[in-house]
């Protein structure tokens, strides 16, 4: 509902160089030529995660252009916060290469963090420093995970973004949800907790 007549397209700008020169793939690179006033023809694909409702907690993780579909759950619920309804906690966990280049969205989220009390977000910009540190990582660092997603039996998780992130983010998962216990008892329930949210579908992603 926040953008019901937009249809807005966040693409990956696909490059690799070759013996000619620097290459572009075919269909960014279509969509990266075209002006106003340009038609094209598509189809819309519904995707695979269901929306949260406004009074769930969310938790967001995101590589790149899997910024996407988070961009829209925040989107509504920020409208449905302005239009004056209760909303739950949402937490965004985003991350990318360069700050200065690949920060998507910058502006706008910013905005909302500091706009709004129950909207939290960590951005992880791998090579920006020695140490890389991961979108997965942050899940781990801090207590979002557990307080929204553990210790709330409606909060959703939802994962987008390249196919290596699903596994060492359900590790950090774990370590947010036994508060980085050495325990074994501990940490064999949280791995079930967070097995539990992925069989019951309040873990949802989309990877490639």
């Amino acid at each position: 509902e926040a953008s019901k007549d937009v249809l807005e397209l966040l693409v990956l700008i696909e490059t690799w160089w070759c013996d000619e020169g620097m290459r572009y793939g075919m269909t960014c690179n279509m969509l990266r030529q075209i002006r106003g006033g340009d038609h094209v023809w598509c189809r819309i694909k519904a995707g695979s995660m269901e929306p949260p409702l406004r009074e769930q907690p969310v938790v967001c993780a995101g590589i790149g252009s899997g910024l996407a579909p988070h961009m829209a759950f925040l989107r509504e619920r920020v409208r449905a916060a302005e239009a004056g309804e209760e909303v739950a906690p949402f937490s965004l966990f985003f991350g990318n290469r360069y700050k200065a280049k690949e920060y998507l969205y910058r502006e706008e989220v910013e905005g909302y963090e500091e706009k709004y009390d129950w909207f939290k977000l960590h951005t992880a910009f791998s090579r920006d420093q020695a140490k890389k540190i991961y979108v997965q990582d942050l899940v781990g660092m801090t207590d979002d995970a557990r307080l929204l997603l553990r210790e709330n039996p409606t909060g959703m998780l939802y994962v987008c973004g390249n196919r290596n992130l699903p596994k060492p983010l359900q590790d950090n998962l774990v370590m947010s949800f036994s508060q980085h216990s050495e325990d074994a008892v501990e940490i064999v329930a949280a791995t079930a907790a967070m097995e539990d949210m992925f069989v019951h579908g309040r873990a949802q992603q989309e990877v490639w």
